[in-house]
């Protein structure tokens, strides 16, 4: 049981941040049609930034957080503004290839200003582990199962009762008739960016509170919150919480009862499974088209 617990625990933590990566991707999905594939390397700049701001500066840890996602929502503006912006084609392919090779400079620049070595930052919040049927709950679990909750809970105030929310959700209901409306869909496709950079820069300094984060660590990450909003449906925010929070204890369970080794593997093969199976997601979503 203290096994069984402890592995609940860590894909908990885990999935939860696996769970804000997806929302990212299905906020960007749903508003614009476009999926990011730099999504992994805004976390790693977040991450990266917060990690960096505390080696090397005596600023407060608070402060390194705002950096770290501050910087992480400028690159993901940017992004939109200087690369998805200018292509002038709607279809899918273009816009995807822009976002890979965003992916591709972004990982270079981060090798070229935070070094090849990986870093790691302490945890968030201190204190002593709970023991719960003999598994230890650290603090630093528990504060990220908080912030996630509240991130969720506030974008679901944000969509319902802002003007902005409900001009985003027009916007991935009807783009045509939101722009006939006087909704500048190109606008919404801007904030879209810029939340979902603040999610990845959140995520990231919450992962590398967890384990260590290279300029290249991020990918694999994007690619699980990919297979997370997946696995729940693209287009369904409820689902790219499930399919994280599922992703996570998969792993954590795989790698518990069957090998480390194999963590990513697990992924990849739930990737598979959900194509093969059911490639609208467990909840249904949009469909990915040309």
């Amino acid at each position: 049981m203290s096994s069984f617990m402890q592995y609940l625990f860590a894909g908990l933590s885990t999935g939860a941040v696996y769970a804000l990566i997806a929302i990212g991707w299905v906020l960007i999905f749903n508003v614009s049609g476009v999926l990011n594939l730099a999504q992994g390397e805004l976390l790693m700049i977040g991450g990266l930034v917060f990690a960096w701001l505390a080696i090397h500066t005596e600023l407060p840890m608070i402060a390194g957080l705002v950096l770290g996602i501050a910087a992480a929502v400028g690159v993901a503006v940017v992004l939109d503004v200087a690369a998805v912006r200018r292509v002038k084609s709607h279809d899918l392919v273009p816009l995807i290839l822009v976002t890979l090779g965003a992916s591709f400079a972004l990982r270079e620049i981060g090798r070229l200003v935070f070094g090849a070595d990986s870093m790691r930052h302490d945890y968030l919040v201190g204190g002593a582990p709970i023991n719960v049927l003999g598994a230890s709950l650290l603090p630093q679990a528990v504060l990220t199962w908080g912030i996630v909750a509240v991130v969720v809970a506030g974008l679901w105030l944000f969509f319902r009762h802002t003007l902005y929310g409900k001009a985003m959700i027009a916007c991935s209901d009807d783009p045509v008739g939101a722009q006939a409306s006087g909704i500048s869909p190109t606008r919404m496709r801007t904030i879209a960016f810029g939340i979902s950079g603040a999610l990845a820069g959140l995520g990231g300094a919450l992962i590398i509170s967890l384990t260590s984060l290279a300029w290249d660590g991020g990918t694999m990450i994007g690619l699980k919150g990919f297979i997370a909003a997946a696995f729940g449906g693209l287009g369904r925010y409820e689902g790219a919480v499930v399919g994280g929070l599922t992703l996570g204890l998969l792993e954590a369970f795989g790698a518990g009862y069957v090998s480390s080794a194999y963590k990513d593997v697990f992924s990849l093969g739930l990737l598979v499974v959900l194509l093969l199976l059911r490639p609208q997601g467990l909840l249904g979503g949009r469909v990915i088209t040309s």
